[in-house]
């Protein structure tokens, strides 16, 4: 039986070909710098002067750039193609902000790396669709869910970061982080372009819109946004797991390791100090590649939608559980924390792959480009909502987060699998 099951593991790792597995493989050197730099960016930008508030403020203006790059982000990954478009907008969004953070000196030019580095939903939708556009269902759910992996096995690292942040203060050790992730980041997106191929899909939207210009662009901009949506009219599932994606990205940006106001709650509500939240970090990051290595390749395609359920069902109570746990109390924030991060680690992984599954089509730039400008709108209110009550009481950010687990749980008990004629 543990043969059995090693030799599903290694075929589960194994299926990826092409595009995929070159972005697989070169994504540690995004991973792990982002990771590291990202986890102590909200206590280095407090130490240089900013507030909460001012926090709650950079997360709004993300959510407002967010949106409106969303609303551009499909007609400009069908005219420029997938890998030019992963190219140009993986440097604006990944490689510059920690230029930017580093010689940051007040909230403005936070500001400018926020905004640069919400330019990443152009960059997502080009870099998930040449990564997947040519593969395979099974290798579309298997390639997101290493993605994850991938992304999240840094914050095992945390504490021993934690260590150098608890000796030479967080300004000093965030510095360093911010010079080599600007540096591991240029030299990753440099050469996974040289190894990357344009798609089918791509090369053939890309043709269509060559000699246009710019004036066409923008006329034609709402084709992608109309033709997903007559799409997502026709197929419920695909419509369900829309709206799930859109739920759990606003959650994902509210509340987990991608929050401005994710360590801040550690030291504000839970009473820890930056090597106790490191550890916890850790907990977190631990909880997330332990479900997306050991949990997820369990579900597979068939259990899919059982799989949403089950990770949204975790996550929340993990929420509840941060909401009502006294200060100070760091076993019990330790047990609450490693509940929400098995929770969400399947649910990402689930969510990023019923997209993938369910909206395969010639119309999946106007898809997921649709989600991301829905997910920043909601972003808007949600954050700009937090970002009013957090500095009464920290409980409001998981108390919002628990409130769109519950909506995505609600909509994945409605999805069913869609017939032949819905699909097309």
């Amino acid at each position: 039986m543990k043969k059995g099951f090693l030799k599903r593991i290694g075929g589960y790792f194994g299926c990826l070909k092409g595009n995929d597995r070159v972005c697989i493989a070169f994504h540690p050197l995004w991973g792990v710098p982002y990771t590291f730099y990202t986890y102590y960016i909200s206590l280095y930008l407090k130490e240089i002067g900013l507030t909460d508030t001012a926090l709650g403020r950079l997360m709004v203006a993300g959510t407002v750039a967010s949106f409106l790059f969303s609303f551009i982000s499909a007609p400009l990954v069908d005219r420029m193609g997938r890998k030019r478009a992963t190219f140009v907008f993986d440097l604006l969004s990944s490689a510059l902000p920690p230029l930017v953070y580093l010689f940051s000196k007040n909230f403005f030019f936070a500001l400018l790396a926020v905004i640069l580095f919400n330019s990443n939903k152009i960059m997502s939708i080009a870099y998930y669709l040449v990564m997947i556009e040519d593969s395979d269902e099974e290798s579309r759910i298997v390639a997101f869910n290493l993605f994850n992996i991938i992304t999240v096995a840094a914050g095992l690292l945390i504490p021993i970061a934690g260590i150098f942040v608890d000796r030479y203060g967080v300004v000093a050790t965030e510095r360093v982080f911010l010079i080599v992730s600007f540096l591991m980041m240029t030299a990753m997106i440099l050469f996974r372009n040289m190894l990357l191929k344009e798609t089918a899909i791509g090369e053939k939207l890309r043709a269509a819109s060559a000699g246009k210009g710019f004036g066409a662009f923008f006329r034609e901009a709402y084709k992608p946004y109309g033709d997903a949506m007559a799409f997502l009219r026709r197929n419920r599932a695909a419509l369900l797991f829309v709206l799930i994606n859109i739920l759990f990205y606003v959650y994902m940006n509210l509340g987990s390791n991608y929050s401005l106001y994710f360590v801040p709650y550690f030291t504000d509500r839970l009473g820890m100090d930056a090597m106790q939240s490191s550890v916890l970090g850790s907990v977190y990051y631990g909880g997330m590649l332990f479900a997306m290595i050991l949990i997820n390749p369990l579900f597979g395609r068939r259990g899919l939608i059982f799989g949403v359920r089950m990770s949204a069902l975790v996550t929340l109570l993990g929420l509840v559980a941060l909401v009502v746990i006294p200060a100070k109390a760091y076993a019990l924030a330790i047990a609450a924390t490693l509940v929400m991060a098995l929770g969400y680690g399947m649910l990402k992984s689930e969510v990023d792959g019923g997209l993938a599954v369910y909206t395969g089509s010639e119309y999946q730039s106007g898809v997921y480009a649709l989600a991301n400008l829905f997910s920043s709108g909601l972003g808007i209110v949600v954050t700009a909502l937090c970002a009013v009550l957090y500095p009464h009481s920290p409980r409001w950010l998981y108390i919002l987060c628990s409130i769109l687990v519950f909506l995505i749980l609600l909509g994945a008990c409605l999805v069913k699998e869609p017939n032949q004629a819905e699909r097309k």
